[in-house]
């Protein structure tokens, strides 16, 4: 994969991003990214791994997901905002990705960003190969760093994602993303811990945790672990996980860059013991 595409795909998601509340021509983003329609289709979903107007969809209902949490708009007011013509059309749209109705998800009053903008970055060539890193909300996790004065950065990753997907489709693939972070958001309520789980890649997600001692760390992390065990049932489709984690420390004046890359680091180590289980850095 050249460079210059990669650039060039940015640049369409920067388009799109800048348009969620407006009508968007396929064409015109094709033009973002200076090539043919056809062509941008076949680099757009080569680069992300899903199709332009899945990520239309899931970004604007994703969006639209927060308002239904922070904002008193009515379900119809927000349908049309995010270019539903009917609150019924929004609906199913809704609960087909999140399996709630905007009413319950409202209702719930969590909310957690799954479908975040994707930045495509640190892309380095390794044996002549381009390696694309698709992140998400860096700004938020570095920001949650910036606003400790010590704490860990935990990294946790699904094992096998890019199987799930496979398996049993991205629809099921789209409903573990949503899954497991409200299962690690139980774990952290149990420990009486206010913090966010956020999506930083493809099926990754990082959870800042303050003032708390190592110990308790890692027994956090093993319950996180065991969170996954029981079957993660969608209809009649059962699938069943794993996840792994790296855990990084940080303090006052830490490199926060290193923090990231170490828990990510991490993490990798612990899928090359085996999976399933934490592992802290150096």
């Amino acid at each position: 994969m050249e460079i210059q595409l990669i650039e060039r795909i940015q640049s369409s998601i920067d388009f799109i991003e800048k348009n969620l509340y407006e009508k968007i021509n396929l064409e015109d983003t094709a033009k973002a990214a200076l090539m043919s329609l056809s062509s941008f289709y076949a680099v757009f979903s080569n680069i992300l791994g899903t199709t332009v107007k899945d990520y239309i969809r899931k970004r604007r209902l994703s969006l639209s997901a927060l308002e239904l949490v922070d904002s008193n708009y009515t379900i119809l007011d927000i349908a049309l905002k995010y270019q539903y013509y009917s609150s019924e059309a929004y609906s199913r749209a809704f609960k087909k990705l999140y399996g709630l109705s905007p009413k319950d998800y409202r209702l719930r009053g969590i909310y957690i960003d799954i479908f975040s903008k994707i930045t495509l970055n640190h892309i380095n060539k390794i044996g002549g190969n381009v390696m694309i890193n698709r992140e998400m909300n860096r700004d938020v996790v570095i920001n949650n760093i910036n606003n400790s004065s010590n704490g860990f950065v935990l990294d946790i990753d699904i094992d096998h994602f890019d199987n799930i997907n496979k398996n049993y489709g991205h629809e099921i693939g789209d409903k573990v993303l949503i899954e497991v972070p409200n299962r690690i958001r139980a774990v952290l309520e149990n420990y009486n811990i206010k913090t966010e789980v956020t999506r930083i890649n493809n099926d990754e997600f990082a959870v800042i945790i303050k003032n708390e001692s190592k110990d308790l760390i890692t027994k956090l992390s093993n319950d996180i672990i065991a969170s996954a065990e029981p079957e993660f049932i969608f209809g009649e489709t059962i699938v069943k996980l794993t996840l792994s984690i790296g855990i990084s420390e940080f303090s006052f004046g830490s490199n926060n860059e290193e923090v990231i890359k170490n828990a990510n680091e991490a993490m990798l180590n612990a899928k090359k013991n085996g999976r399933n289980q934490y592992s802290l850095s150096c």
